[in-house]
């Protein structure tokens, strides 16, 4: 029963955030934190992660207290969820130490599981850091797109015509067009992972 309030709580926090009530999603996300269950715990600290990467009205996003809150979640449950969302914030920070980090949180995050989510990260790191590397990019999307993710599609696709692939785009865009309902039925909502 426990959990299932937790689950509710959360999803209403997360609901919140996507209307931009960042306020209300950080009274949540303390509430939660201030629990003695761990579970608890960590979905309050990935809620207050969540809530601080992303801001809202009237709350600007904070790197350095995502990034706190995501590794109070990591100590609680290091998990591939935990460190792919340290990568992501660390990749939106303002100084030159961010995609450092963010490769070390990757790296992390595929020696516990190389998910399709990392997959995805390491495509979005190569793709966006200063020295782009666009072919070890599109080989992560790839990867993420066997594993029947839209978004390793769209990537792949992306990062081919911006290497002058044209006509490896052009076949990635076809196979997720003709496999996509079928993709979705398989897998559901996990189709639409994301970094």
């Amino acid at each position: 029963m426990v959990s299932s309030s937790r689950e509710v709580r959360f999803l209403h926090a997360m609901r919140l955030l996507d209307d931009g009530r960042a306020q209300e999603a950080l009274q949540i996300g303390n509430a939660l934190v201030s629990s003695d269950d761990e579970g608890d715990r960590l979905s309050g600290y990935l809620c207050l992660g969540f809530t601080y990467e992303d801001g809202g009205e009237g709350h600007r996003p904070d790197m350095e207290r995502a990034i706190h809150n995501y590794r109070q979640a990591a100590l609680i449950a290091p998990d591939p969820v935990t460190f792919c969302c340290l990568a992501r914030s660390s990749m939106k920070r303002s100084d030159g130490d961010g995609y450092q980090d963010a490769l070390r949180f990757l790296q992390e995050a595929a020696k516990l599981r190389l998910t399709p989510a990392v997959a995805l990260g390491f495509a979005h790191y190569h793709r966006v850091k200063p020295h782009r590397d666009l072919e070890e990019a599109k080989k992560f999307y790839l990867r993420a797109a066997v594993s029947g993710r839209f978004s390793g599609f769209f990537g792949y696709s992306a990062v081919a015509r911006e290497l002058s692939q044209q006509g490896r785009a052009l076949v990635a865009d076809c196979i997720r067009t003709v496999l996509g309902p079928l993709i979705a039925l398989l897998l559901g909502r996990r189709a639409q992972d994301r970094f």
